[in-house]
């Protein structure tokens, strides 16, 4: 069931003309309630006395909480002897916590930030002031559908790509509030300031243990005043499902939450981790040297580890090369010609499936064409026709794990295929394995779900773990765990080797430039995949 609802910007006592608008509104949408952000009242005057008296209809449930101006004395002497100030208006209370009758729970903190404030008193809830042990307490509501504060969260805009108008001021926000909106995860949290409107990208949170494929979604929007110099918006309409669908998309804009602290612990690698590096975590090249904190621009194809553009790529490593992508094997392999002869694989079968287009995710290449899904699209043909070699190959000994680092700020996505022992894959070590290193590096925790396309996760680390033809599975299977992460995440690049390697017992091997060979070598070896491969080539 989908409730309509309107939100209003503080009318500062416009009562009259601001509700017969709201009564126009309301006859076209059917609106199932309002909510007014900041101040309802100016002062105790004359519209109070119209209010009061009948003459002004509020045409719905409307719910409001203190602002910053504090409640007239007659609305509060009203209150407390009806618990109705008039029909349809209903004051929420400064810190409260309620839900309407169409099951929507309303979080409500009013009033500004005041330290010495000890309430107690019967008109203490009334006062436009709040402490930091009123936002404490409302934390253990746990939950909100809509968080109603008059102040802003501190870091809202962190994160953000929503600029603030031009000869507008931005809003200082509070700490405390960050801290309720945090704990409450709420799907929209209102607030308001008086000539300005903001809408933030919708953000996002970590799962939790308890809800490992749930990431909670918020919605933070303020409203100016109504009739603000700056005209900025005064209303904001919405439909709010009873219930979150928990399985839905993130939107395109998502981003992480910008109340996150990023996690402070020691890199995996002596060396710096570079911006743009290749399938390792080696870099490109040096950063050259100039004023401090300048940035080198990323790499372009004529550069680039993966493109075929680059004159100095090592192209006698490729194997086929499709519509959308290619396919070669690794340079300073995880795995050798010994580590799997005993189950028919007498070569190293560390493979990359890499895009043609020069893109650092599969959802940031161009959608004009279809490019996108066609890439992807072949991509995993290569994936799989490489499981049909590993699976004929070993007598269905060997199964095989793929993995993707994919990150807005990367160079040139591509994907990292090694074989693994069906017994290891079956057994449940190599997920153990992936979840257990993330957790020793306090990573996030990996989700069981394969985001596709990636359109609306942001970074990522996915992982396809497949397990050959068995008397239990005929068809063979193939699982997918992936670990969505964040800018407060400095996540290594070389991770996925790292536990592949200790998987393998290869922990010598975990760097490839320590596992370099001679060109030589490395023409021998392409020379026994190509002949492999060749049957399960549909390339040529």
């Amino acid at each position: 069931m989908s409730s309509k609802v309107i939100i209003i910007g503080e009318l500062n006592g416009q009562l009259k003309s601001v509700f017969t608008k709201i009564s126009a509104l309301h006859t076209k949408n059917n609106f199932s309630f309002a909510i007014v952000t900041g101040n309802l009242f100016a002062d105790d005057n004359d519209t109070v006395s119209e209010l009061l008296s009948g003459n002004i209809v509020i045409p719905l449930p409307t719910y409001f909480t203190v602002g910053t101006n504090p409640l007239p004395p007659r609305v509060i002497e009203k209150i407390e002897q009806d618990d109705e100030i008039c029909p349809n208006l209903h004051y929420l209370g400064k810190r409260s916590t309620t839900k309407t009758s169409e099951g929507i729970r309303i979080v409500a903190l009013g009033g500004q930030l005041h330290q010495s404030i000890i309430g107690g008193t019967s008109n203490e809830q009334y006062l436009p002031f709040h402490t930091v042990g009123d936002a404490k307490t409302l934390q253990g509501a746990h939950t909100a559908d809509i968080l109603l504060t008059t102040l802003w969260p501190a870091s809202i805009r962190t994160g953000s790509k929503i600029p603030i108008p031009d000869g507008l001021t931005d809003v200082a926000g509070q700490t405390h509030i960050a801290e309720l909106c945090a704990a409450l995860k709420p799907r929209y949290h209102f607030s308001t300031s008086p000539e300005l409107f903001f809408e933030r990208e919708a953000f996002f949170f970590p799962p939790t243990e308890n809800a490992p494929d749930v990431r909670p979604l918020t919605r933070f929007i303020s409203l100016a005043a109504h009739g603000n110099p700056s005209k900025q918006k005064a209303l904001y309409a919405f439909s709010l499902q009873a219930t979150q669908d928990s399985t839905a998309p993130l939107p395109s804009n998502a981003t992480p939450s910008p109340f996150l602290r990023p996690k402070k612990r020691p890199a995996l690698d002596p060396e710096p981790y570079s911006r743009y590096s290749n399938h390792d975590g080696d870099r490109y090249y040096k950063r050259p040297r100039g004023r401090r904190g300048e940035r080198p621009p990323p790499p372009g194809p004529g550069e680039c580890f993966f493109c075929l553009s680059n004159p100095t790529l090592a192209t006698h490593l490729i194997s086929s090369i499709g519509d959308d992508s290619y396919l070669t094997i690794a340079k300073g392999p995880l795995t050798t010609s010994q580590t799997n002869a005993a189950n028919g694989i007498d070569f190293p079968a560390h493979a990359l499936i890499i895009p043609l287009t020069h893109s650092p995710t599969i959802s940031a290449i161009t959608e004009d064409d279809g490019s996108m899904e066609k890439t992807y699209a072949e991509m995993y043909k290569f994936k799989e026709s490489l499981q049909s070699m590993i699976a004929k190959r070993s007598n269905n000994k060997l199964g095989a794990v793929t993995y993707e680092i994919s990150k807005g700020n990367g160079v040139h996505f591509h994907w990292q295929f090694v074989p693994m022992p069906a017994e290891t894959i079956t057994s449940g070590l190599v997920e153990a394995g992936f979840r257990v290193e993330a957790e020793n590096l306090n990573y996030p925790k990996f989700e069981a779900r394969d985001p596709g396309l990636g359109k609306t996760d942001g970074d990522f680390f996915r992982v396809w773990i497949w397990t050959p033809s068995s008397d239990r599975a005929p068809e063979g299977s193939t699982k997918c765990i992936t670990m969505p992460f964040d800018y407060s995440i400095r996540f290594s690049l070389q991770f996925g080797r790292i536990v592949l390697a200790k998987l393998l017992s290869l922990e010598k091997r975990e760097q490839w430039r320590d596992c370099a060979q001679t060109e030589d070598d490395e023409k021998r070896d392409i020379a026994s995949f190509k002949a492999a491969y060749k049957e399960f080539d549909f390339t040529e």
